[in-house]
């Protein structure tokens, strides 16, 4: 199912825009000992200043590195860089996994970050798993930016995992019963490509004759794959649409597929964030015979429509 850029509440009344003050992902090594990215703030502890020779009495602010040389009073000790999470604005790969990890960290009862693939450039594409760890409790899926233009997505994924997490404790059942596989950034090497290059990129990176044309991850599965020709995918590489060469031929959909297949606790729901139609959308979606679930899918789009847009129902 496909949820639209406006038909999200939780995040609808945020300005959000296209500036983001982190590092680029690429190159970002060195700065690595100067910044860290949390989901709250916190006060640096500073440390006692030392003379090479002499302990320097509290309350001195001049500090000596040498017999002869002094730091202005002025001088401070350089302070890292924070780079904080929030939903006011659109976040860099680097934040987005830095958010999770931090999750992770101060939620460890509940929240596990797993790397369930690389990307076709080798970057490692992250999930969130938020569980109380009950055996009987079943699965969901929710991932973000497959369509690596689709900033929003990531934007509404991981809100929903904030929320879940800070709240888990004291929330419904219907929330706490369920395994929740979040993966906000299916396709990292295309989303990392629209912050730097091409903000409208939207397949991954993959090549084809040595050339980057990328393949079209939401049509690089393996159900009525290429069956309807050009219609609704496409063969040609250079097309928006292209397939990719075979079913799950990228390693982000393998990724998808193995992580589902090889879980012990059964998926009930999987929906994948889009924008930018005002849409849900359920299969089938290559043919126009309604699916065996088509009433009880139908039900619960209605149901979801009228509560994340109900002026719109």
């Amino acid at each position: 199912m496909n949820y639209s850029e406006q038909c999200i509440s939780s995040v609808r009344h945020n300005n959000l825009f296209s500036r983001d003050d982190s590092s680029e992902e690429t190159g970002k090594v060195a700065q690595k000992t100067e910044s860290c990215t949390q989901t709250r703030m916190f006060r640096k502890r500073r440390g006692t200043l030392v003379s090479p020779k002499n302990h320097i009495p509290s309350g001195m602010i001049q500090k000596y590195t040498s017999k002869n040389k002094k730091l202005a009073p002025s001088e401070r000790p350089r302070r890292r860089r924070i780079l904080l999470m929030d939903w006011n604005r659109f976040h860099k790969l680097d934040v987005i996994y830095s958010f999770m990890d931090e999750l992770e960290k101060d939620f460890p009862a509940i929240c596990t970050v797993y790397v369930i693939g690389k990307s076709v450039e080798g970057r490692d594409i992250k999930m969130l798993k938020i569980s109380n760890s009950n055996a009987s409790n079943v699965a969901v899926w929710l991932d973000g930016s497959i369509h690596s233009r689709e900033w929003i997505t990531t934007a509404v994924v991981t809100y929903l995992a904030d929320i879940i997490v800070r709240n888990f404790q004291n929330t419904s059942s219907s929330i706490t019963n369920k395994d929740w596989y979040i993966v906000p950034v299916l396709n990292p090497d295309g989303y990392v490509y629209t912050h730097t290059r091409d903000r409208m990129w939207r397949k991954n990176r993959a090549r084809h004759d040595s050339e980057f044309v990328g393949v079209d991850l939401n049509r690089n599965f393996s159900f009525g794959w290429g069956n309807n020709g050009e219609e609704g995918s496409s063969e040609m590489p250079n097309n928006v649409f292209y397939r990719g060469p075979e079913p799950f031929s990228e390693p982000e959909t393998a990724a998808v597929r193995d992580t589902i297949l090889s879980s012990s606790t059964p998926f009930k729901v999987f929906l994948s964030f889009h924008s930018y139609y005002e849409l849900i959308i359920f299969p089938w979606g290559y043919k126009t015979e309604p699916c065996a679930d088509y009433l009880r899918l139908l039900e619960g789009g209605a149901i979801m429509a009228r509560v994340t847009c109900p002026r719109n129902i």
